[in-house]
């Protein structure tokens, strides 16, 4: 079973949930591999959102995100400072990502973020205008983010698409947390000038 799919039962997984990351860190150590799947869920969709804007592909980003887990899970004993374990991941997943880019054989075309930017949605009673406003809309969005400068790259799609809180996000990316805010107040604004530029209503 992979990491992260381990059934808990409801009321220790509650308790978990609401820990920490130094107390989550703890109890891994202690040999609850239940508290390190709290940790894999919590961090997943951040480490590929990393991942992906290194190896440009989202099945190659999957397996970078794997291969992280298991070498942070292994390494665990040799966390220093507990408090900075999502730092400590981050670092970790960007190393295994920039490994498996220059390992490749060729470079991989970059693929839209459809994982990340679409939300199933019933779409068989909607007017198919709207559906290619909508996708259109998406893809002016993608090709916007991509202008933007690789600091506020991360911090746009952390908090869109990873849905990150901003304090995570600084202990995640190691900057301070007016960093994490100044650099996403930054970053929609430029993204607002991208879209409306191209003749896109921008509400962010």
């Amino acid at each position: 079973m992979p990491i992260g799919e381990t059934c808990v039962p409801m009321s220790h997984n509650q308790e978990l949930t609401d820990a920490n990351d130094a107390e989550l860190v703890v109890a891994a150590l202690a040999g609850n591999t239940q508290a390190f799947d709290v940790l894999v869920t919590r961090y997943r969709r951040a480490m590929l959102t990393i991942a992906q804007q290194i190896v440009r592909n989202p099945t190659d980003a999957e397996d970078v995100v794997q291969d992280a887990f298991l070498r942070a899970f292994e390494a665990l004993p040799q966390l220093s400072d507990l408090n900075r374990f999502g730092a400590w991941l981050h670092s970790i997943t960007r190393n295994r990502a920039l490994r498996y880019y220059k390992s490749a054989s060729r470079y991989q075309p970059q693929e839209d973020m459809e994982p990340y930017l679409n939300r199933e949605t019933d779409t068989s009673a909607e007017d198919p205008a709207h559906i290619v406003e909508r996708e259109l809309t998406q893809q002016a969005i993608r090709d916007a983010i991509q202008e933007l400068p690789s600091d506020y790259q991360a911090v746009i799609e952390l908090y869109y698409w990873a849905e990150m809180p901003q304090k995570r996000m600084a202990e995640f990316l190691s900057v301070p947390l007016t960093t994490v805010k100044w650099r996403l107040h930054k970053a929609k604004e430029l993204l607002k000038t991208i879209l409306e530029r191209r003749g896109y209503r921008a509400d962010m």
